[in-house]
């Protein structure tokens, strides 16, 4: 069995940042929290946990230096922090931040800011939080039609979300309110990311898409490689490999979402070379 690995894939810039920030905290002998799980990977994250690099979910339970992930935080977290005497390393990946700023940008010109992405996800929380205008968050071209009327919408998108879906919501977007202003924020990590797993999946019989099954950007990997290779599975861990599945596979494709770090693509691999 032949197996081919994505040309891109695995832990992005801005995740593999905001992991050496939390180390060299650690290194220089600080107790260190992180807002969140650094990475939605839960085999790097108890990792981590067990460098000492501890994951809380509320600002009040922070200790010694918090390192703010990759996804940002609203400002008001940010003054919690500091106010409550934390030291606060800001490992805000660059894609993000430019899509707060971007935001702001919009909301200072008058636009409503419409967000394409999921309401839930932190980054996104994140970017409503700097925003004082009135904002929307919408997922799917039926939500276009149950904005308000009369808008003058400037859009972005979730760094992570899928960009062939977030140009049709755009252009849904666009022709009910013909004044929209539309800046394209898919990071290129991402991008890249997605378009190397369209080539894999058309050129393999099976894809395993690795990574957390609570991070975004892999749950769209796994979404675009099963369009073009429906036996596409998505694991965390080699564990996960049921054999009987690739029964007459003869070439498979291995892509790995941007928070799941090489040692775990590497694990998948070996995996399948044992079978």
């Amino acid at each position: 069995m032949e197996i081919v690995r994505a040309e891109v894939m695995g832990v992005c810039f801005g995740v593999r940042r905001a992991m050496e920030c939390a180390e060299a905290a650690l290194h220089a002998g600080h107790q260190v929290s992180t807002l969140g799980p650094l990475v939605h990977n839960p085999q790097e994250t108890a990792r981590l946990a067990r460098l000492g690099i501890r994951a809380v979910d509320v600002p009040e339970d922070c200790t010694g230096t918090v390192v703010i992930r990759a996804h940002g935080a609203r400002p008001d977290v940010f003054a919690a922090l500091r106010a409550g005497g934390r030291t606060v390393v800001d490992a805000t990946c660059p894609f993000v931040r430019k899509s707060q700023q971007i935001a702001c940008q919009f909301a200072d010109a008058g636009h409503a800011v419409i967000i394409v992405g999921h309401p839930d996800h932190p980054e996104v929380q994140g970017i409503l939080g700097y925003i004082r205008t009135p904002a929307y968050v919408i997922s799917q071209l039926d939500d276009v039609a149950n904005l308000p009327p009369d808008l003058t919408p400037g859009v972005i998108a979730q760094t992570t979300f899928n960009e062939n879906t977030f140009g049709e919501i755009a252009r849904a977007i666009t022709r009910r309110y013909p004044a929209t202003l539309v800046h394209d924020t898919v990071c290129s990590a991402t991008r890249d990311r997605q378009d190397a797993a369209r080539t894999l999946a058309t050129r393999v019989e099976a894809v395993y898409v690795i990574g957390g099954r609570a991070s975004s950007n892999t749950n769209r990997l796994a979404e675009i490689c099963r369009e073009l290779c429906p036996t596409t599975f998505l694991i965390e861990t080699a564990d996960e490999i049921i054999p009987a599945d690739l029964h007459g596979i003869t070439r498979v494709g291995v892509t790995a979402g941007a928070s799941t770090p090489d040692w775990l693509i590497d694990e998948v691999v070996a995996r399948l070379r044992g079978l």
